[in-house]
Protein backbone atom coordinates (compact mmCIF):
# COMPACT_ATOMS: atom_id res chain seq x y z
CA UNK A 1 0.00 0.00 0.00
CA UNK A 2 1.28 3.45 -0.83
CA UNK A 3 2.15 5.71 2.05
CA UNK A 4 -0.66 8.20 2.82
CA UNK A 5 -0.06 11.77 1.68
CA UNK A 6 0.40 14.63 4.04
CA UNK A 7 -0.79 18.06 2.98
CA UNK A 8 0.42 20.32 -0.48
CA UNK A 9 1.75 18.66 -3.62
CA UNK A 10 1.42 15.35 -5.40
CA UNK A 11 3.03 11.92 -5.43
CA UNK A 12 3.71 11.06 -9.08
CA UNK A 13 4.25 7.36 -9.57
CA UNK A 14 6.41 5.64 -12.18
CA UNK A 15 5.05 2.62 -14.02
CA UNK A 16 7.29 0.37 -11.93
CA UNK A 17 5.99 1.81 -8.62
CA UNK A 18 2.41 1.55 -9.70
CA UNK A 19 2.86 -2.09 -10.74
CA UNK A 20 3.54 -2.94 -7.07
CA UNK A 21 -0.03 -1.96 -6.18
CA UNK A 22 -1.57 -4.63 -8.43
CA UNK A 23 -1.97 -7.12 -5.61
CA UNK A 24 -4.11 -4.73 -3.53
CA UNK A 25 -7.02 -4.76 -5.98
CA UNK A 26 -7.84 -8.25 -7.31
CA UNK A 27 -9.48 -9.34 -10.52
CA UNK A 28 -13.24 -9.01 -10.99
CA UNK A 29 -14.84 -8.94 -7.64
CA UNK A 30 -18.35 -10.28 -8.23
CA UNK A 31 -21.34 -8.53 -6.76
CA UNK A 32 -22.74 -10.21 -3.67
CA UNK A 33 -25.49 -12.67 -4.49
CA UNK A 34 -28.86 -12.27 -2.86
CA UNK A 35 -29.95 -15.34 -1.01
CA UNK A 36 -33.19 -16.17 0.72
CA UNK A 37 -32.77 -15.61 4.43
CA UNK A 38 -34.39 -17.49 7.27
CA UNK A 39 -34.26 -16.06 10.73
CA UNK A 40 -32.72 -18.58 13.18
CA UNK A 41 -33.05 -18.71 16.89
CA UNK A 42 -31.07 -16.15 18.91
CA UNK A 43 -27.43 -17.32 19.09
CA UNK A 44 -25.98 -17.79 22.51
CA UNK A 45 -22.91 -16.02 23.82
CA UNK A 46 -19.50 -17.65 23.54
CA UNK A 47 -18.92 -19.92 26.56
CA UNK A 48 -16.21 -19.14 29.09
CA UNK A 49 -13.34 -21.65 28.83
CA UNK A 50 -13.60 -24.52 31.29
CA UNK A 51 -10.42 -23.85 33.22
CA UNK A 52 -9.36 -23.57 36.83
CA UNK A 53 -9.89 -20.27 38.61
CA UNK A 54 -7.69 -17.54 37.04
CA UNK A 55 -6.60 -16.45 40.48
CA UNK A 56 -5.11 -19.91 41.20
CA UNK A 57 -3.26 -19.79 37.90
CA UNK A 58 -1.92 -16.32 38.59
CA UNK A 59 -0.44 -17.41 41.93
CA UNK A 60 1.50 -20.21 40.26
CA UNK A 61 3.24 -17.91 37.76
CA UNK A 62 5.46 -14.87 37.92
CA UNK A 63 3.64 -11.56 37.32
CA UNK A 64 5.44 -11.04 34.00
CA UNK A 65 4.47 -14.49 32.71
CA UNK A 66 0.83 -13.95 33.72
CA UNK A 67 0.53 -10.61 31.92
CA UNK A 68 2.19 -11.68 28.66
CA UNK A 69 0.78 -15.17 28.11
CA UNK A 70 -1.49 -15.78 25.12
CA UNK A 71 -5.22 -15.31 25.48
CA UNK A 72 -6.85 -18.36 27.10
CA UNK A 73 -10.01 -17.92 25.03
CA UNK A 74 -10.76 -19.91 21.91
CA UNK A 75 -12.46 -18.37 18.87
CA UNK A 76 -16.24 -18.36 19.24
CA UNK A 77 -17.98 -20.81 16.87
CA UNK A 78 -20.21 -17.99 15.61
CA UNK A 79 -17.28 -15.70 14.72
CA UNK A 80 -16.69 -17.21 11.29
CA UNK A 81 -20.41 -17.09 10.41
CA UNK A 82 -21.19 -13.55 11.51
CA UNK A 83 -20.43 -10.05 10.30
CA UNK A 84 -19.94 -6.63 11.91
CA UNK A 85 -22.65 -4.12 11.02
CA UNK A 86 -22.75 -0.39 11.72
CA UNK A 87 -25.77 1.02 13.53
CA UNK A 88 -25.19 4.75 13.39
CA UNK A 89 -21.97 5.28 15.36
CA UNK A 90 -22.23 1.91 17.11
CA UNK A 91 -21.58 -1.67 16.02
CA UNK A 92 -23.45 -4.97 16.15
CA UNK A 93 -22.29 -8.47 15.28
CA UNK A 94 -24.92 -10.32 13.28
CA UNK A 95 -25.03 -14.11 13.00
CA UNK A 96 -27.48 -15.12 10.28
CA UNK A 97 -28.90 -11.57 10.59
CA UNK A 98 -29.56 -12.01 14.35
CA UNK A 99 -27.70 -9.74 16.84
CA UNK A 100 -25.13 -11.63 18.89
CA UNK A 101 -25.01 -10.93 22.64
CA UNK A 102 -22.43 -11.57 25.35
CA UNK A 103 -18.73 -12.22 24.92
CA UNK A 104 -17.40 -12.76 21.39
CA UNK A 105 -13.93 -14.13 20.65
CA UNK A 106 -13.50 -12.97 17.06
CA UNK A 107 -11.40 -14.45 14.26
CA UNK A 108 -8.92 -11.57 14.64
CA UNK A 109 -7.94 -12.98 18.06
CA UNK A 110 -9.65 -10.10 19.90
CA UNK A 111 -12.40 -10.36 22.52
CA UNK A 112 -15.49 -8.14 22.43
CA UNK A 113 -18.68 -7.76 24.47
CA UNK A 114 -22.13 -7.21 22.96
CA UNK A 115 -24.83 -5.98 25.34
CA UNK A 116 -28.38 -7.32 25.68
CA UNK A 117 -29.44 -5.34 22.60
CA UNK A 118 -26.47 -6.59 20.60
CA UNK A 119 -24.51 -3.32 20.73
CA UNK A 120 -20.72 -3.51 21.07
CA UNK A 121 -19.58 -2.23 24.47
CA UNK A 122 -16.70 0.18 25.06
CA UNK A 123 -15.15 1.55 28.25
CA UNK A 124 -15.55 -0.03 31.69
CA UNK A 125 -17.64 -3.18 32.03
CA UNK A 126 -18.83 -4.96 35.18
CA UNK A 127 -19.72 -8.60 34.56
CA UNK A 128 -20.23 -11.36 37.17
CA UNK A 129 -18.48 -9.33 39.84
CA UNK A 130 -15.39 -8.73 37.67
CA UNK A 131 -14.22 -5.49 36.06
CA UNK A 132 -13.04 -5.28 32.44
CA UNK A 133 -12.03 -2.46 30.13
CA UNK A 134 -12.78 -2.33 26.39
CA UNK A 135 -11.04 0.29 24.26
CA UNK A 136 -12.72 2.57 21.69
CA UNK A 137 -12.67 -0.31 19.18
CA UNK A 138 -14.41 -2.57 21.68
CA UNK A 139 -11.32 -4.75 22.27
CA UNK A 140 -10.96 -6.23 25.77
CA UNK A 141 -7.69 -5.08 27.34
CA UNK A 142 -5.06 -7.21 29.07
CA UNK A 143 -1.73 -6.44 30.72
CA UNK A 144 -0.84 -2.91 31.83
CA UNK A 145 -3.03 -0.18 30.33
CA UNK A 146 -3.00 3.56 31.09
CA UNK A 147 -6.53 4.97 31.24
CA UNK A 148 -7.13 8.65 32.02
CA UNK A 149 -3.69 8.97 33.58
CA UNK A 150 -4.06 5.89 35.79
CA UNK A 151 -2.10 2.68 35.17
CA UNK A 152 -4.33 -0.38 35.47
CA UNK A 153 -3.38 -4.05 35.39
CA UNK A 154 -5.57 -6.70 33.74
CA UNK A 155 -4.89 -10.44 33.77
CA UNK A 156 -4.93 -12.66 30.68
CA UNK A 157 -8.69 -13.06 31.09
CA UNK A 158 -9.14 -9.28 30.96
CA UNK A 159 -10.06 -8.98 34.66
CA UNK A 160 -8.76 -5.86 36.45
CA UNK A 161 -6.31 -6.87 39.16
CA UNK A 162 -4.82 -3.55 40.23
CA UNK A 163 -4.37 0.16 39.58
CA UNK A 164 -1.78 2.82 40.29
CA UNK A 165 -2.08 6.58 40.03
CA UNK A 166 1.49 7.80 39.43
CA UNK A 167 0.55 11.34 40.54
CA UNK A 168 -1.58 10.55 43.59
CA UNK A 169 -0.44 12.81 46.45
CA UNK A 170 3.25 12.15 45.71
CA UNK A 171 6.07 14.67 45.43
CA UNK A 172 9.23 14.12 43.37
CA UNK A 173 10.91 12.31 46.26
CA UNK A 174 8.01 9.87 46.67
CA UNK A 175 6.90 11.49 49.93
CA UNK A 176 3.39 12.76 50.52
CA UNK A 177 3.02 16.17 48.90
CA UNK A 178 2.51 19.16 51.15
CA UNK A 179 -0.59 21.37 50.98
CA UNK A 180 1.40 24.10 49.21
CA UNK A 181 2.76 21.60 46.68
CA UNK A 182 -0.77 20.35 45.97
CA UNK A 183 -2.00 23.92 45.50
CA UNK A 184 0.82 24.69 43.07
CA UNK A 185 0.12 21.48 41.18
CA UNK A 186 -3.55 22.44 40.82
CA UNK A 187 -2.56 25.82 39.34
CA UNK A 188 -0.16 24.15 36.89
CA UNK A 189 -2.80 21.61 35.88
CA UNK A 190 -5.23 24.44 35.25
CA UNK A 191 -2.73 26.26 33.00
CA UNK A 192 -1.95 23.00 31.14
CA UNK A 193 -5.63 22.18 30.66
CA UNK A 194 -6.33 25.68 29.35
CA UNK A 195 -3.49 25.37 26.82
CA UNK A 196 -4.66 21.91 25.80
CA UNK A 197 -8.21 23.11 25.24
CA UNK A 198 -6.88 25.96 23.13
CA UNK A 199 -4.95 23.48 20.97
CA UNK A 200 -8.07 21.36 20.51
CA UNK A 201 -10.01 24.43 19.42
CA UNK A 202 -7.29 25.40 16.93
CA UNK A 203 -7.26 21.86 15.54
CA UNK A 204 -11.02 21.83 15.06
CA UNK A 205 -10.84 25.13 13.15
CA UNK A 206 -8.07 23.84 10.85
CA UNK A 207 -9.85 22.22 7.89
CA UNK A 208 -8.23 19.21 6.23
CA UNK A 209 -9.14 17.74 2.86
CA UNK A 210 -9.41 14.22 1.41
CA UNK A 211 -10.98 12.41 -1.54
CA UNK A 212 -13.20 9.37 -1.13
CA UNK A 213 -13.12 7.25 -4.29
CA UNK A 214 -15.32 4.29 -5.18
CA UNK A 215 -14.55 1.65 -7.83
CA UNK A 216 -16.39 -0.99 -9.90
CA UNK A 217 -19.89 0.48 -9.71
CA UNK A 218 -22.44 1.77 -9.92
CA UNK A 219 -24.14 -1.03 -8.03
CA UNK A 220 -27.26 -1.90 -6.08
CA UNK A 221 -26.03 0.02 -3.02
CA UNK A 222 -24.67 3.18 -4.68
CA UNK A 223 -27.89 5.16 -4.24
CA UNK A 224 -27.73 4.60 -0.48
CA UNK A 225 -24.16 5.91 -0.53
CA UNK A 226 -25.26 8.97 -2.51
CA UNK A 227 -27.97 9.63 0.08
CA UNK A 228 -25.30 9.71 2.79
CA UNK A 229 -23.03 12.02 0.76
CA UNK A 230 -25.89 14.44 0.07
CA UNK A 231 -27.01 14.45 3.73
CA UNK A 232 -23.48 15.37 4.81
CA UNK A 233 -22.77 17.86 1.99
CA UNK A 234 -19.85 15.66 0.91
CA UNK A 235 -18.46 14.85 -2.54
CA UNK A 236 -16.79 11.70 -3.89
CA UNK A 237 -15.33 10.39 -7.14
CA UNK A 238 -16.81 7.28 -8.75
CA UNK A 239 -14.61 5.21 -11.07
CA UNK A 240 -17.26 3.33 -13.01
CA UNK A 241 -17.30 0.20 -15.16
CA UNK A 242 -19.17 0.68 -18.44
CA UNK A 243 -21.35 -2.41 -18.26
CA UNK A 244 -22.52 -1.36 -14.78
CA UNK A 245 -23.37 2.12 -16.03
CA UNK A 246 -25.82 0.48 -18.45
CA UNK A 247 -27.53 -1.25 -15.49
CA UNK A 248 -27.82 1.88 -13.30
CA UNK A 249 -28.32 4.95 -15.52
CA UNK A 250 -30.38 6.95 -13.00
CA UNK A 251 -27.74 6.43 -10.32
CA UNK A 252 -25.13 7.99 -12.62
CA UNK A 253 -27.33 11.04 -13.15
CA UNK A 254 -27.70 11.38 -9.37
CA UNK A 255 -23.90 11.46 -9.02
CA UNK A 256 -23.73 14.57 -11.16
CA UNK A 257 -26.64 16.19 -9.32
CA UNK A 258 -24.84 15.50 -6.00
CA UNK A 259 -21.69 17.28 -7.19
CA UNK A 260 -19.62 14.10 -7.49
CA UNK A 261 -16.95 13.46 -10.11
CA UNK A 262 -17.30 10.85 -12.86
CA UNK A 263 -14.33 8.54 -13.36
CA UNK A 264 -13.60 5.84 -15.94
CA UNK A 265 -12.66 2.30 -14.89
CA UNK A 266 -12.89 0.77 -18.42
CA UNK A 267 -15.94 -0.98 -19.86
CA UNK A 268 -15.36 -4.42 -18.30
CA UNK A 269 -12.52 -3.98 -15.76
CA UNK A 270 -9.79 -5.17 -18.12
CA UNK A 271 -6.11 -4.81 -17.16
CA UNK A 272 -4.94 -2.07 -19.52
CA UNK A 273 -1.37 -3.38 -19.59
CA UNK A 274 -2.63 -6.47 -21.46
CA UNK A 275 -4.16 -4.42 -24.30
CA UNK A 276 -2.95 -2.70 -27.43
CA UNK A 277 -3.33 1.07 -27.74
CA UNK A 278 -6.41 0.63 -29.93
CA UNK A 279 -8.03 -1.81 -27.49
CA UNK A 280 -7.41 0.64 -24.64
CA UNK A 281 -9.07 3.43 -26.58
CA UNK A 282 -12.07 1.20 -27.30
CA UNK A 283 -12.74 0.09 -23.72
CA UNK A 284 -12.19 3.58 -22.31
CA UNK A 285 -14.08 5.24 -25.14
CA UNK A 286 -17.12 2.96 -24.75
CA UNK A 287 -17.44 3.96 -21.09
CA UNK A 288 -17.02 7.66 -21.83
CA UNK A 289 -19.68 7.45 -24.54
CA UNK A 290 -22.19 5.98 -22.07
CA UNK A 291 -21.47 8.79 -19.60
CA UNK A 292 -21.76 11.40 -22.33
CA UNK A 293 -25.17 10.09 -23.42
CA UNK A 294 -26.47 10.01 -19.83
CA UNK A 295 -25.02 13.22 -18.40
CA UNK A 296 -23.64 15.27 -21.27
CA UNK A 297 -20.06 14.80 -20.06
CA UNK A 298 -17.42 12.09 -20.16
CA UNK A 299 -15.09 11.02 -17.36
CA UNK A 300 -12.59 13.63 -16.17
CA UNK A 301 -10.26 11.07 -14.55
CA UNK A 302 -9.43 7.38 -14.97
CA UNK A 303 -8.35 4.68 -12.59
CA UNK A 304 -6.58 1.77 -14.33
CA UNK A 305 -7.97 -1.58 -13.12
CA UNK A 306 -5.71 -3.14 -10.45
CA UNK A 307 -3.64 0.06 -10.51
CA UNK A 308 -1.63 -1.38 -13.41
CA UNK A 309 0.08 0.96 -15.88
CA UNK A 310 3.04 0.75 -18.24
CA UNK A 311 4.62 3.14 -20.74
CA UNK A 312 1.99 2.35 -23.38
CA UNK A 313 -0.83 3.08 -20.95
CA UNK A 314 0.79 6.36 -19.90
CA UNK A 315 1.10 7.48 -23.53
CA UNK A 316 -2.36 6.30 -24.61
CA UNK A 317 -4.81 7.31 -21.87
CA UNK A 318 -6.19 10.79 -22.47
CA UNK A 319 -7.04 11.74 -18.88
CA UNK A 320 -5.14 11.97 -15.56
CA UNK A 321 -4.84 8.56 -13.84
CA UNK A 322 -5.72 8.43 -10.15
CA UNK A 323 -4.38 5.71 -7.90
CA UNK A 324 -4.71 5.83 -4.09
CA UNK A 325 -2.79 6.36 -0.85
CA UNK A 326 -5.13 4.39 1.45
CA UNK A 327 -6.33 0.93 0.40
CA UNK A 328 -9.12 -0.15 2.76
CA UNK A 329 -9.18 -3.72 1.36
CA UNK A 330 -12.95 -3.49 1.80
CA UNK A 331 -13.55 -5.92 -1.07
CA UNK A 332 -11.39 -8.52 0.68
CA UNK A 333 -12.53 -8.24 4.29
CA UNK A 334 -16.20 -7.39 3.61
CA UNK A 335 -16.11 -6.12 7.20
CA UNK A 336 -17.45 -2.58 7.82
CA UNK A 337 -15.71 -2.34 11.18
CA UNK A 338 -12.29 -3.14 9.71
CA UNK A 339 -12.84 -0.69 6.84
CA UNK A 340 -13.71 2.10 9.28
CA UNK A 341 -10.74 1.23 11.51
CA UNK A 342 -8.31 1.34 8.57
CA UNK A 343 -9.50 4.79 7.52
CA UNK A 344 -9.41 6.17 11.06
CA UNK A 345 -5.87 4.86 11.49
CA UNK A 346 -4.40 6.03 8.17
CA UNK A 347 -6.35 9.13 7.13
CA UNK A 348 -4.38 12.34 6.69
CA UNK A 349 -4.64 15.65 4.87
CA UNK A 350 -4.54 15.15 1.09
CA UNK A 351 -5.26 11.40 1.16
CA UNK A 352 -7.04 9.51 -1.62
CA UNK A 353 -9.06 6.63 -0.16
CA UNK A 354 -9.98 3.53 -2.18
CA UNK A 355 -13.29 1.70 -1.63
CA UNK A 356 -15.86 -0.21 -3.72
CA UNK A 357 -19.52 0.79 -3.74
CA UNK A 358 -20.69 -2.57 -5.15
CA UNK A 359 -20.52 -4.05 -1.63
CA UNK A 360 -23.21 -3.48 1.00
CA UNK A 361 -20.54 -3.72 3.71
CA UNK A 362 -18.61 -0.85 2.14
CA UNK A 363 -21.67 1.39 2.09
CA UNK A 364 -22.32 0.53 5.75
CA UNK A 365 -18.76 1.60 6.54
CA UNK A 366 -19.20 4.80 4.51
CA UNK A 367 -22.32 5.74 6.47
CA UNK A 368 -20.20 5.62 9.63
CA UNK A 369 -16.95 7.11 8.40
CA UNK A 370 -18.34 10.07 6.41
CA UNK A 371 -19.87 11.88 9.43
CA UNK A 372 -16.83 10.91 11.54
CA UNK A 373 -14.41 12.46 9.04
CA UNK A 374 -16.43 15.68 8.98
CA UNK A 375 -16.43 15.80 12.78
CA UNK A 376 -12.64 15.40 12.68
CA UNK A 377 -12.33 18.49 10.50
CA UNK A 378 -12.06 16.91 7.04
CA UNK A 379 -13.75 18.29 3.94
CA UNK A 380 -14.69 15.51 1.52
CA UNK A 381 -13.87 16.58 -2.04
CA UNK A 382 -13.72 15.14 -5.54
CA UNK A 383 -10.28 14.33 -6.91
CA UNK A 384 -10.14 17.49 -9.05
CA UNK A 385 -11.33 19.61 -6.12
CA UNK A 386 -8.66 18.06 -3.89
CA UNK A 387 -5.92 18.67 -6.46
CA UNK A 388 -7.00 22.29 -6.86
CA UNK A 389 -6.98 22.79 -3.09
CA UNK A 390 -3.31 21.79 -3.02
CA UNK A 391 -2.40 23.79 -6.12
CA UNK A 392 -1.92 20.79 -8.40
CA UNK A 393 -2.93 20.81 -12.08
CA UNK A 394 -3.82 17.26 -13.12
CA UNK A 395 -2.22 16.36 -16.45
CA UNK A 396 -2.67 13.61 -19.03
CA UNK A 397 -0.22 10.70 -18.91
CA UNK A 398 0.50 11.15 -15.20
CA UNK A 399 -0.52 9.02 -12.21
CA UNK A 400 -1.39 10.52 -8.82
CA UNK A 401 -1.65 8.81 -5.44
CA UNK A 402 -2.30 11.66 -3.01
CA UNK A 403 -1.84 15.38 -2.46
CA UNK A 404 -0.17 17.25 0.40
CA UNK A 405 2.88 18.96 1.87
CA UNK A 406 4.59 15.69 2.73
CA UNK A 407 4.30 14.63 -0.93
CA UNK A 408 6.86 17.20 -2.07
Amino acid sequence: MAEPGGSSDVIVASAEQVKEQAESEQAARPKPEKTEETKPAQPTAAPTPAESDPGDKKQSQSPAAWLTQASPYETSPEAARGKWTAMGNRWMFLVDEVPYTGWLNDTDGKRYYLDSEGMMATGWLEEDGKTYYLDEDGIMQTGEVEIDGVLYTFDAYGVKTGEEDPNADKGETGKTASASEKKAAVKEDTRTASKKNSNISDKAESVKHIALTFDDGPGDFTDELLDCLIENNAHATFFMVGKEIENHPETVRRMVEAGCELGNHTYDHTDLTTLTAQQMQETIGATDQLLLELTGQGASVLRPPYGNVNDLVLSTVGTPMILWSIDTLDWKTLNPKKTVKTIKKEVCDGAVILMHDIHAETVEAARTIIPWLIEEGYELLTVHELAKTFGTDLTTGTTYRSFGKEDK
